[in-house]
């Protein structure tokens, strides 16, 4: 069973046994109109524990304005089309201005009731409270316990890092002169980048007690390094030959991609990439025009090389103790 189709399958069966549950607790208490009770369950189930809690805020706040709302419209002008007419263009007003337009359907359902009962004693307000607290009550359990899927990422990180060691490797093989093409595994890469960071962002949105924007940060650090893998690909094919600085540059990128994982800083490597850069300094001019233009493309490569190693340590560099102590659980040299 792919991804896709076994999260198909839980929100299909959060939908129909939360939606039962809501309509059995409602029936035992003895409420009217426990159906509702189940409706607002489905309408309140969200794709993250967040977005769910958000929602359930919203769903009790808008309950409180629309009461108000209908108490004076149905004083004014009695329980009557009219009446109703009035309640729906002030609480719709107000649902829109305060981006609560989640909350309309609900909460008109529940308003309907006092219309179609023709009273909204103090008895009465209490059973449509209690359909809204345990339609809402039940999504947010629901949703409580989503699973972060945290495994998944760290899967994810390890096939991505995986993939961009091989390209490295292949870059370097080229720069060597000992193989020419294109890089297909970039293409790879960059779709499954996406689908891990869509992964990340739903893992973050579900946690309530850690916070796992780690992954996402990243994510976004490995996506970054990936344009600048992109921008290396496009010099590779002016590479006609391979003069004695690119076994410099090709050695740097083996380097990397030998000591390429999630922990650390890049800090030595950085080092490295100074150094190819003082010897280039200290070449002799080229002799002819087309050396000339193989080594300013080599040492365009060396200047990206060096911002790709930039770009993970300003990510190690930004962490925080606690996120260190929480995910770099290792401390294996690499970038």
């Amino acid at each position: 069973m792919n991804h896709t189709t076994k999260r198909i399958l839980i929100k299909s069966l959060k939908a129909a046994i939360g939606c039962c549950l809501a309509v059995l607790i409602a029936m035992v208490l003895g409420l009217a109109y426990a159906t509702s009770a189940g409706i607002i369950t489905l309408l309140s189930l969200q794709d993250t524990t967040k977005e769910t809690l958000k929602t359930a805020l919203q769903r009790f706040l808008s309950f409180l304005a629309a009461l108000i709302i209908a108490l004076v419209s149905f004083h004014l002008l009695g329980y009557t089309l009219l009446g109703l007419g009035m309640y729906l263009l002030f609480y719709v007003m107000f649902c829109y201005m305060f981006s609560f337009q989640n909350s309309i359907s609900i909460c008109s359902v529940l308003i309907a009731h006092f219309w179609v009962e023709q009273t909204m004693a103090l008895g009465f307000i209490y059973n449509e409270l209690l359909l809204l607290l345990i339609g809402v009550g039940i999504g947010v359990g629901l949703n409580l316990f989503l699973p972060r899927n945290v495994m998944g990422i760290k899967a994810d990180q390890q096939q991505i890092d995986g993939i961009i060691r091989r390209v490295l490797k292949e870059m370097a093989a080229i720069i060597h002169g000992n193989r020419s093409g294109e890089i297909a595994a970039l293409l790879t890469l960059e779709k499954v980048i996406k689908s891990a960071k869509k992964r990340a962002n739903e893992a973050m949105n579900n946690a309530l007690t850690i916070d796992l924007k780690y992954y996402v940060e990243y994510l976004d650090m490995r996506k970054n390094q990936l344009m600048v893998l992109k921008r290396i690909e496009g010099l590779l094919p002016r590479l006609n030959y391979a003069p004695r600085q690119a076994h410099e540059v090709a050695g740097l990128i083996e380097k990397i991609a030998g000591s390429f994982n999630e922990y650390n800083n890049a800090v030595a490597l950085l080092q490295a990439t100074a150094e190819i850069r003082g010897i280039f300094k200290e070449e002799p001019l080229p002799e002819s025009r087309n050396e000339f233009e193989v080594r300013a493309i080599l040492f365009q490569i060396l200047n990206d090389m060096e911002y790709f190693l930039l770009i993970k340590n300003t990510f190690a560099q930004a962490l925080t103790e606690e996120q260190k102590a929480l995910f770099w659980n290792e401390t294996a040299a690499g970038i």
